[in-house]
């Protein structure tokens, strides 16, 4: 992680990006912009980072969805992003939406931190030619159509294992808490630095999924005649067919989370999804997230 830069100037400049389909957004952003604008700060619209302002920008304010913050990161490559959470989970945008002139403070006042996480780029080989597909910050999907697809894993050229199913994800960690975790794979904790490679719906005993080191360079191999998907961040991109190999590898690009208050990767998985073995306990001691202690009766 690093610390926030923002205090250190005395004007700075903020995107602003909401969601196009929720007008409550576009409404917060306006009074957003105003706000930056009362504290000596300068709004950048989402259409004047498009016609290449960012090079200038301290910040995006992305008003939306986990979906946004991942277009935004996208489009606005390795520049920080604070999430103000018009969407279901929030396990990206981070800040709900009445919290929003808190955060802010804190980001002008640059009393916030920046957690770095790395992308992945995937390409097409087929037929002796390499297409780049692009990059991706949660996951890298071979997707099976209405058949089963066999798919072999290669990890820096050494042959794992073929794994029929519906196909395969390779996944960052932090998008190990989205498609990866809800096909069984693993959840890699903040700080971790490995991709996390799971078949989905394995038609073989062998289907435990694999964490592989950031530095290795990944391939799967179709093997059958059987059409699929390969799919980036949820985008479908290209079918891919029988003898094509997806590469996939750590990417050029970072994606740069700010992260204000006491939010912690912790607090997120257990709230975010509920993820609570006794959902009404509490912790026998403090810690970083609600500093909530479970009251011991004095001893007789």
């Amino acid at each position: 992680m690093a610390n926030g830069k923002g205090g250190d100037r005395v004007s700075q400049r903020y995107g602003i990006v909401a969601a196009l389909s929720k007008p409550e957004a576009k409404q917060l952003g306006a009074t957003i912009a105003e706000w930056l604008i009362e504290q000596g700060h300068t709004p950048v619209t989402e259409a004047e980072l498009s016609a290449g302002g960012t090079a200038t920008i301290d910040a995006v304010v992305v008003l939306g969805g986990d979906g946004l913050m991942m277009r935004a990161a996208n489009v606005y490559p390795d520049i920080p992003l604070l999430g103000l959470n018009f969407g279901k989970v929030g396990f990206l945008a981070l800040v709900e939406q009445q919290d929003w002139r808190a955060a802010l403070a804190a980001l002008v006042n640059g009393e916030y931190e920046v957690e770095t996480s790395s992308t992945l780029n995937g390409s097409l080989l087929r037929e002796g030619t390499e297409q780049d597909q692009g990059w991706a910050i949660n996951d890298v999907v071979i997707r099976s159509g209405n058949r089963m697809l066999d798919v072999e894993v290669y990890i820096d050229g050494h042959f794992v294992n073929t794994y029929p199913g519906d196909g395969m994800i390779v996944s960052t960690a932090r998008g190990s808490t989205a498609y990866c975790m809800a096909a069984g794979g693993p959840i890699l904790t903040a700080g971790v630095r490995g991709f996390a490679i799971v078949p989905i719906s394995c038609h073989s005993p062998i289907r435990t999924p694999m964490v592989a080191s950031e530095d290795v360079k990944i391939e799967l191999v179709l093997t059958n005649n059987h059409e699929g998907s390969l799919i980036l961040d949820g985008r479908t991109l290209i079918d891919v067919r029988m003898n094509d190999v997806i590469k996939v590898e750590r990417g050029i690009h970072t994606f740069q989370l700010v992260k204000v208050g006491s939010s912690n990767f912790y607090d997120a998985v257990r709230e975010k999804f509920n993820f609570q073995i006794r959902p009404d306990a509490i912790p026998t001691r403090a810690y970083g997230g609600s500093q909530r202690t479970r009251e011991i009766p004095a001893a007789p």
